[in-house]
């Protein structure tokens, strides 16, 4: 931070500073203040990136590089316009963003059911844990029926080791079911099938009642794809709306080429007025 004595000093300096001398400088320095007021008075927006504005607005400017009122005001277009560019990709992509939340994919799956099912579905219906306890209820179907469980001389070791998936619901099926302690539980091969029958049971009616969420669960997932681009009366606005910006811009380059042209066509003559003269 500036000393008191730096701070006085800094002011004494401004006070003897008049500026360029030169008309060249002088111009200059008005071009630059213009090109700066202009550009100036463009509002931006709560949220938006004021850097990437200002870069933006610094590469305009060096790539036109306005000389006088008119050319100034024709580039501020130019900026605007691309300014208007990118709160069109950012509102597209904050709505497209909005299109994949799980309450509004949600509402579009229950509709995409509303023929078939009166369910609504909810965020923790197409999750990805309940479709992991979808597919581990699929799996253990499967070990089940291709374990052959009936025709086998069950051990809780065999289970174990031939049907794991099914080994680990074991123990709450005999603490729901059978008064038997577990050592005595295992020990009966009757009940060992029994009990996995009764699994194969519970998984069947649990695959039953929640396949809706399972197709529901791979639905969202081809939304989400769908949903890349805007859809109905969003592509339509998004459409026009881009078009109208890239006219625009269009116009304000061309009419910028045009000025110029006429411009050096201008001088040009006075020139050549001047040499006849």
């Amino acid at each position: 931070m500036a000393t008191e004595a730096q701070m006085k000093a800094n002011q004494e300096n401004a006070k003897k500073s008049t500026g360029p001398t030169s008309e060249a400088g002088k111009q200059r320095s008005s071009m630059n203040a213009m090109i700066h007021g202009i550009f100036s008075k463009i509002p931006l927006l709560p949220g938006e990136n004021q850097e990437q504005f200002r870069l933006l607005e610094d590469e305009i400017i060096k790539a036109y590089k306005p000389t006088d009122a008119i050319e100034c005001h024709l580039v501020q277009r130019i900026y605007l316009t691309s300014i208007r560019q990118i709160r069109l990709r950012e509102a597209e992509a904050a709505k497209l963003e909005i299109s994949m939340m799980p309450e509004v994919m949600c509402k579009s799956i229950t509709q995409l059911f509303e023929h078939n099912s009166d369910k609504k579905f909810t965020a923790e219906d197409i999750s990805e844990l309940t479709e992991a306890h979808y597919m581990f209820a699929q799996a253990l179907e499967k070990e089940i029926k291709e374990s052959g469980y009936a025709s086998l001389a069950l051990t809780i070791e065999m289970i174990k080791e031939k049907m794991p998936l099914t080994s680990r619901h074991m123990k709450d099926i005999h603490e729901e079911e059978y008064k038997l302690s577990w050592e005595e539980f295992i020990q009966k091969p009757g009940m060992l099938r029994a009990a996995i029958s009764m699994i194969a049971q519970r998984v069947k009616i649990q695959l039953a009642s929640t396949k809706n969420n399972h197709i529901a669960y791979t639905l969202k997932h081809k939304l989400k794809i769908v949903h890349r681009i805007p859809q109905g009366d969003d592509m339509a606005l998004f459409t026009k709306y881009q078009v109208q910006l890239d006219t625009d811009l269009y116009r304000a380059m061309k009419a910028l080429q045009e000025y110029r042209n006429n411009k050096s066509k201008l001088i040009e003559g006075e020139v050549i007025g001047e040499m006849i003269a």
